[in-house]
């Protein structure tokens, strides 16, 4: 990885402040990444959870016919898969970390 020389001077400096091995730095950015991303993604399906209660009472609506208008529950419902499938991934990947 080619880092710019000041996210260099960064690594180095933070490396004798905390005498860890770079390989140790990323993989604490990498988790923390990871972890806040779980954390948005959380905090949105908890939203979606208000609206709806759970998944499967959405896709029941969905089911029942979206207006030719108003595809905001069919949006929903794309929405919340798409958070469950990211969560699983993320959940492992961070598992490996």
């Amino acid at each position: 990885m080619t880092l710019n020389s000041h996210t260099q001077n960064l690594l180095n400096h933070l490396q004798q402040l905390m005498l860890v091995n770079e390989d140790e730095i990323f993989q604490r950015g990498i988790a923390q990444a990871t972890t806040e991303r779980i954390i948005d993604l959380r905090r949105r399906a908890g939203q979606l959870s208000e609206l709806y209660q759970d998944v499967s009472n959405l896709e029941v609506l969905v089911n029942k016919g979206v207006s030719a208008d108003d595809h905001t529950l069919y949006t929903d419902l794309l929405e919340w898969r798409a958070i469950q499938n990211e969560l699983e991934n993320l959940t492992h990947f961070l598992e490996m970390v």
